[in-house]
C-alpha cells in the first residue's frame, strides 16, 4: 500500500461529502430493492454499507487496500462481508450461490477498473439469469465541449485519481450484455448514469 493510496483514502470521504449529499438518496433507493446475495464490486470507503437491507448477505470486494481499511472502520454489520480483492478472484466464485448472484452493485467503480471490458463480461457471467444489475455511474460527455475538455485532461486525471477515467462510455458498454429496466441520464457537475439491468439472451 503506497503512501499517496493512503492519503487518497483518507480524504476520499470528505472530498466528497457534497457530491454525497445529492447521490446518497438515489443508493438509498436503489440498495433498498436488494435480497438474496448481492456481490458489490468496488466498495470503496464502504459509503453503501448503512443502505442495505438487514436481510441480504453482501460479499463487498475492494482491491484497494488503503480503501478496504478505511471501509473497516465504519464497522460494516455482520451481512456484510468486505473482502480486499478485485472482480477477477476467486473469492468472488467462492462467495456465489449456485445460478450466480441475485444483484451486482456497480457505483462509481467501471470508471476505475484495469480491465475494463473484462469487468462488464464479468457482471453478465455472475449475474444470477433473472437476477438485477444496479448501476451508479459518471460517464463520458460524448460529443460536448465539456467532453472534449474530459478527453484532454483525462490522461493527467487518471493518475491523480489512481485510474479514474472520465472517457468512458459504461452505458453503452453495459447495454451489449444487459437491459434496462430502468435507467435515468442527469448532470451532476458531470454527466451520470442510473439504471436498474437485467441480462441479455
Amino acid at each position: 500500500m503506497s503512501l499517496y493510496s493512503h492519503i487518497v483514502a483518507s480524504v476520499y470521504d470528505p472530498f466528497l461529502e457534497g457530491l454525497e449529499r445529492k447521490l446518497g438518496s438515489l443508493r438509498k433507493k436503489m440498495l433498498a430493492q436488494t435480497r438474496g446475495t448481492v456481490l458489490e464490486v468496488g466498495s470503496g470507503t464502504g459509503v453503501n454499507f448503512e443502505y442495505y437491507p438487514e436481510d441480504v448477505q453482501v460479499i463487498a470486494v475492494e482491491p484497494n487496500k488503503a480503501m478496504y481499511k478505511k471501509s473497516l472502520k465504519k464497522n460494516p454489520p455482520a451481512n456484510i462481508q468486505v473482502i480486499n480483492t478485485g472482480l477477477e478472484s476467486d473469492e468472488v466464485l467462492r462467495h456465489m450461490p449456485e445460478g450466480g448472484y441475485d444483484f451486482i452493485v456497480s457505483m462509481l467503480v467501471l470508471c476505475s477498473v484495469k480491465d475494463y471490458p473484462a469487468a462488464v463480461e464479468r457482471y453478465h457471467r455472475l449475474l444470477k439469469k433473472d437476477g438485477r444489475l444496479l448501476v451508479l455511474e459518471h460517464i463520458h460527455s460524448s460529443g460536448s465541449l465539456y467532453g472534449k475538455f474530459q478527453k484532454w485532461v483525462n490522461p493527467v486525471w487518471k493518475v491523480v485519481s489512481e485510474g479514474c477515467h472520465l472517457t468512458r462510455r459504461q452505458d453503452l458498454d453495459l447495454k451489449k450484455f444487459f437491459k434496462p429496466l430502468e435507467e435515468e441520464y442527469f448532470r451532476l457537475g458531470t454527466d451520470w448514469y442510473r439504471a436498474v439491468m437485467v441480462k441479455k439472451g
